[in-house]
């Protein structure tokens, strides 16, 4: 016995030290001996987990098992063996053995989070990597757990964890970058700017930094800043095509969109597979008024923005004669691409479609349900057997859609119509002409900083005579009307608008009882549009590709009309030219 321990302790001594043959060697000398020598066999199995054997390390620690069943770290190896040959159920089974052999493992807690992380687990990862940093207050594993938290969009708690660990570990990179990019996700682009550049005076020209501040200077509109760094990127590094990509989102920013498409070229002649730069040059060619040279591009919205992703059951419908044929379209994105592309599913059914059935947000289905061409189902309704499904935006892709082939007839929806009433009477009894606001979108929108109005800058609207100003908004931006109560006249509707949660089928009544909305471009841009009410939409400076460019009317709703911004930000000068707008149409309407 005594010997075996002294061969045991030579073997772990070359083990510890790389030297893997030698240790190898008596292990399995060892068991060629005594086959039930489960100290020999756990670490020849240990052995060849760390050589990628992991077949026969599953094997190893199984038969270990059979002789000592009561040994968590075999059962954690074992774990650990089983993830990797892609064996999760089991990976799962062995770290929680474990864990009930010895509820206080911090390495199966660990490997067990690991686990559920691949899995796309998050809560469950979370709980793991908190436990294991209870047990062990490693660095790693806190780092583990600030990494899920951020992938779960629980971007306050991460920044906290990376800034205690930067506190540990001042100026260390990973890190560093990691918080920057917590702070960017958060919009909190002044402090982002400033790790950057921090970081910049240790690591002068490197460029996913560059690449990284270039981002967050367009994501604030400072344009020449954002040109700039990107050119520094590529300068830093030429082959890369991230640096190309946001070269082309400055100089788009700027409206150099033939520059802008020619980076966005030319990132994608060094990554081919580079979706972000071809839905970018396909969306600038679109917003130049091109539409069918974007469509193609268009599609990789959804290798984007992965939460986008469904499917229907059914074969994808690629454009092929639907006379008699049922297909499904389901809805992905915004509600305003919803309310924006629904044009397309009447329009199939008009080209001779069998059944058109449209997937739809919850919160849109009871409003879309008034259009007659088409059913329509929500998440979790049964199943129904379809010839085709496809994405509601990429119809016009397959229908080979351009600016003059848009189906623009409206309304494409109807409001309730004892809802419509109702809010008739209701605005019956204001005098004036009944003009409607909103200014605030989803603030979780990309660039929603660029495109929502603030209310303060709207209050001129409230001097033009004969015109009572009714506020239309749900959800967002109610916050704003507290300080500007006292300040002008805008009439708010009662508790039946639903303003605080929101509800489609209201604001639709409501909006299709007014003379005029005047909205920021969100939903209800979209919602006015499609009810073929006279609507006034303010435009950043770099629109949306939908709203094109320099044009005053829209495609895609014949009772629109933009009002554009010549500086980005600057919104009063908007509000000067709505000002101005509403009073000679206003005045002239009086004569």
């Amino acid at each position: 016995m005594a010997e075996v321990q002294e061969l045991l302790k030579t073997a772990l001594t070359h083990h510890q030290t790389g030297e893997l043959d030698q240790a190898e060697e008596i292990y399995q000398g060892l068991l060629d001996n005594d086959p039930r020598q489960w100290e020999a066999r756990y670490y020849l199995g240990t052995l060849q987990l760390q050589r990628g054997q992991l077949d026969r390390s599953v094997t190893s620690f199984l038969q270990v098992i059979q002789l000592n069943p009561d040994l968590p770290d075999v059962h954690n190896n074992l774990g650990v063996a089983y993830h990797a040959t892609g064996k999760l159920e089991e990976a799962e089974q062995s770290f929680e053995q474990a864990l009930r052999l010895n509820p206080h493992y911090e390495r199966a807690f660990f490997n067990l989070g690991s686990l559920y992380e691949s899995r796309g687990m998050l809560a469950e990862a979370m709980r793991c990597f908190r436990k294991s940093y209870e047990q062990s207050g490693s660095p790693e594993t806190y780092e583990k757990l600030a990494d899920v938290l951020k992938v779960s969009r629980r971007f306050s708690e991460a920044e906290v964890i990376y800034r205690e660990l930067l506190q540990k570990s001042p100026g260390d990179f990973n890190l560093s970058m990691k918080l920057a990019y917590v702070l960017v996700l958060q919009r909190h682009y002044p402090e982002a700017v400033q790790l950057y550049e921090a970081m910049l005076d240790s690591h002068p020209g490197h460029y996913q930094i560059l690449v990284s501040l270039s981002y967050v200077h367009e994501c604030m509109g400072n344009i020449d800043a954002a040109i700039q760094t990107a050119e520094q990127s590529i300068e830093a590094a030429p082959e890369q095509p991230e640096g190309y990509n946001n070269l082309g989102n400055a100089l788009r920013l700027a409206l150099r969109l033939d520059e802008a498409s020619t980076y966005f070229e030319k990132a994608l002649a060094r990554q081919a597979d580079f979706p972000i730069a071809e839905f970018n040059l396909a969306t600038t060619r679109m917003l130049q008024g091109d539409l069918q040279a974007g469509w193609q591009g268009y599609e990789r919205r959804s290798d984007i923005d992965v939460a986008s992703r469904m499917t229907y059951p059914g074969p994808a419908w690629q454009g092929e004669p639907l006379e008699g044929k049922t297909i499904c379209l389901w809805c992905e994105q915004g509600f305003g691409d919803t309310l924006l592309f629904i044009r397309f599913a009447s329009e199939l059914k008009r080209r001779g479609a069998g059944r058109v059935l449209v997937l739809s947000q919850v919160e849109l289905a009871g409003l879309l349900r008034s259009i007659e061409e088409i059913e329509v189902l929500v998440p979790g309704d049964p199943i129904v057997e379809c010839d085709y499904q496809c994405s509601l935006m990429s119809v016009p892709r397959f229908l080979e859609t351009s600016l003059e082939t848009i189906p623009a007839e409206v309304p494409l929806f109807q409001p309730a119509e004892d809802r419509l009433a109702y809010w008739k009477e209701v605005l019956s009894q204001l005098e004036g002409k009944k003009v409607g606001l909103n200014w605030s979108g989803n603030l979780q929108f990309p660039r929603d900083q660029f495109r929502s109005v603030p209310l303060k800058s709207m209050l001129p609207l409230s001097d033009v005579a004969g015109v009572q100003l009714v506020s239309v908004q749900q959800v967002n931006g109610l916050d704003q009307l507290a300080a500007l109560e006292n300040d002008w006249n805008l009439w708010q509707p009662g508790s039946e608008y639903q303003a605080k949660t929101g509800d489609f089928g209201e604001a639709a009544a409501l909006i299709g009882s007014l003379d005029l909305l005047i909205t920021a471009d969100t939903s209800y841009a979209h919602l006015a549009g499609g009810l073929g009410v006279p609507v006034w939409v303010l435009v950043s400076r770099l629109p949306e590709w939908r709203w094109l460019l320099e044009r005053t009317d829209s495609p895609w709703y014949p009772t629109a009309r933009l009002f554009r911004q010549t500086q980005l930000g600057d919104w009063d000068s908007v509000t000067q030219d709505v000002k101005a707008a509403m009073e000679q149409q206003f005045s002239s309407e009086a004569v």
